[in-house]
């Protein structure tokens, strides 16, 4: 069962959370979503990017100056545990597994 409009805020919001590869589990990039409706990424390889973020409806959204092309995305969350919730995206395309911990 997907999370809804309040429990995907609560998720996200002021969170710092990780992006792992939802086969290996390994950490790809840690996203700090700000309560100011910013964020930013930082990757495994050092590099970082700034976006922003909201939610809608049951879903969230990101754009980032780069990653992803800079292109708006819209993500579902399902989830799995505490702190711990499998993205995907609008067309039901799994994306990272979302951990407010390194090792979900």
């Amino acid at each position: 069962m997907r999370m809804n409009g309040a429990e995907v805020t609560a998720f996200l919001r002021g969170q710092s959370v990780y992006g792992l590869d939802p086969q290996t589990r390994e950490v790809a990039a840690c996203i700090d979503y700000a309560t100011d409706g910013t964020c930013i990424a930082r990757f495994i390889d050092g590099s970082t990017d700034a976006g922003v973020w909201g939610v809608e409806d049951d879903n969230y959204w990101t754009r980032y100056e780069n990653f992803r092309q800079g292109k708006r995305h819209v993500f579902s969350l399902e989830p799995l545990g505490k702190g711990v919730a499998q993205a995907y995206f609008a067309d039901g395309t799994i994306a990272f597994l979302q951990s407010h911990s390194e090792t979900p």
